[in-house]
């Protein structure tokens, strides 16, 4: 009795770990880095389209040599960091609310050298 207890517990453990790696929804690709033109710095595409509480995954792969912040306040998107060579994935479910919102890299200086996409909920 006690074995099958275990395997149960064991089994309901992995399940529930197997469920927080799975990806949800579409993945969207964002390309991060730096480039001697200008902008300085970069997020492509610059704008990505998904649908009000679409469930989508971010994988933000960093092309450069510094590291890149992945964020929005205003849409939700809590702040992920990309070390140089880096791709970080991020599960994310869209605003219920339609509108325009920005991502952005909030590191000093990054933002205003042109890290920044549009995040358009529809």
């Amino acid at each position: 009795m006690k074995t099958l207890h275990l395997v149960l517990v064991l089994t309901a453990l992995l399940l529930s770990l197997a469920a927080c790696t799975v990806a949800s929804g579409r993945e969207i690709g964002i390309a991060a880095g730096e480039r001697n033109s200008n902008p300085a710095m970069y997020f492509e595409p610059k704008r990505v389209t998904v649908r009000a509480g679409e469930k989508v995954t971010f994988v933000v792969r960093n092309e450069g040599t510094v590291d890149h912040e992945f964020e929005s306040d205003e849409a939700g998107i809590g702040e992920v960091v990309a070390p140089p060579g880096r791709t970080r994935r991020l599960a994310f479910e869209a605003p219920s609310r339609p509108g325009e919102y920005p991502v952005y890299c909030d590191l000093p200086g990054h933002r205003a050298a042109g890290m920044e996409l549009v995040l358009v909920v529809e």
